[in-house]
């Protein structure tokens, strides 16, 4: 009897120990002071948590954790107030994390390693970012950081021996430099990046992962006809291959074996790792290596990859060092296209992914992005 008994728990173990993506959803993608200027970023997350409930015809109390991730801050535990917002039970537990850029696939990290350790059945994980709505910030007086030249402070002190106002900047310079990127390059995948997402938009390809606050709002940054090379200035990192401030909010609705639930896509492998702040966006590649070093499965069997492109070397130095034909990267368009909203950015990216697999039937995807700082997160996927 005590065999058998062990038999079961093992089998209901393992069953119990994969984690689906059920759910994926975003808003449309706003310019900073565009569509979005003047609702709440804990607003835009609210009205996604409910769609959620409302497509998987959820009782609320089955959620069991929420978590987004924000970057710029309207202040407080922002998770918590959207949840209330949306009219989900006090006795849910939210909680909001700041990785920067990375935050929105970092949730999905955490989401992940709670649902593994069977310490959450279902949960609700995205990010929200509002660049219209950030407040000013400033520095105390008697804070080593204060600069009696600057009343506010545009860009956060990332690391200690950070220098300037725009270190990612430099960051990318520094990456685009070690591994040889040239401008022509980051223009050339730049303008290919407005021209699939053009076609992604004409075609549909994202209309189930989208809900509209306003039936008119949609993808305000997408330009189809710009050639980027026009407005390219002699810096080898401009606004011409940087993704520019954005609003917007995304989430995923994860979780164990449900009953009544289809999943969309199972999370194989997840990973997280820190690198040197002066080399940012250079994270993806080393998130991507730990990721694989867990993984049964070769980066070699990935079918389509979508990389960050807060900067169009990213995707680049990535098909260099892996050897990834660049033709199955961003197949939807990327950051350059759609903008980029720090703190939801992470899960866009993956829900594009998941987009992806689908319109092209394939099997894996791997999303990674890297952040200030130094950080990046890596998620691979199974399509079902």
């Amino acid at each position: 009897m005590l065999e058998l008994q062990n038999i079961i728990y093992c089998k209901k173990k393992t069953i119990e120990d994969s984690v689906y993506i059920y759910d994926a959803l975003r808003v449309p993608i706003g310019k900073a002071n565009g569509i979005y200027k003047n609702i709440l970023p804990e607003n835009l997350a609210a009205f996604l948590i409910q769609k959620l409930i409302e497509r998987n015809k959820l009782d609320p109390d089955e959620i069991e954790e929420v978590i987004f991730a924000n970057a710029f801050g309207t202040g407080g535990n922002m998770t918590r107030y959207a949840l209330l917002s949306a009219g989900l039970p006090e006795s849910i537990s939210a909680f909001t994390i700041d990785s920067q850029c990375s935050g929105g696939l970092k949730a999905v990290d955490l989401g992940f390693t709670l649902l593994k350790s069977i310490q959450q059945k279902l949960m609700i994980v995205g990010g929200m970012e509002s660049k219209s709505l950030a407040p000013k910030k400033a520095y105390q007086s008697h804070d080593e950081r204060f600069d009696s030249n600057k009343t506010f402070f545009t860009t956060a002190k990332f690391s200690p021996n950070q220098l300037g106002e725009f270190p990612l900047l430099a960051a990318a310079k520094n990456v685009a430099l070690k591994y040889g990127i040239t401008k022509t390059e980051m223009l050339t995948w730049a303008n290919a990046s407005h021209e699939k997402a053009f076609l992604a938009q004409e075609n549909e390809f994202l209309k189930a992962f989208v809900e509209k606050i306003d039936k008119n709002h949609t993808d305000q940054s997408i330009r189809p006809q710009i050639d980027l090379f026009k407005f390219s200035t002699k810096d080898l990192i401009d606004r011409a291959v940087s993704a520019h401030y954005n609003d917007a909010s995304a989430c995923l609705l994860i979780g164990n074996t449900h009953g009544e639930l289809k999943p969309l896509a199972k999370i194989i492998a997840t990973a997280s790792v820190g690198c040197s702040p002066e080399y940012a966006p250079e994270g993806v590649i080393f998130a991507t290596k730990k990721l694989f070093e867990n993984s049964e499965i070769g980066i070699e069997k990935i079918e389509l990859f979508e990389i960050n492109e807060s900067f169009a070397l990213i995707p680049l130095i990535f098909a260099k060092v892996f050897e990834v034909d660049s033709t199955k990267i961003n197949v939807l368009g990327g950051n350059l296209a759609y903008g980029h909203p720090f703190g939801a950015s992470g899960t866009i990216n993956l829900i594009h992914l998941i987009a992806s697999l689908k319109f092209k039937k394939l099997k894996y995807g791997l999303t990674v992005i890297p952040a200030a700082g130094g950080q990046a997160t890596a998620v691979l996927i199974e399509n079902i």
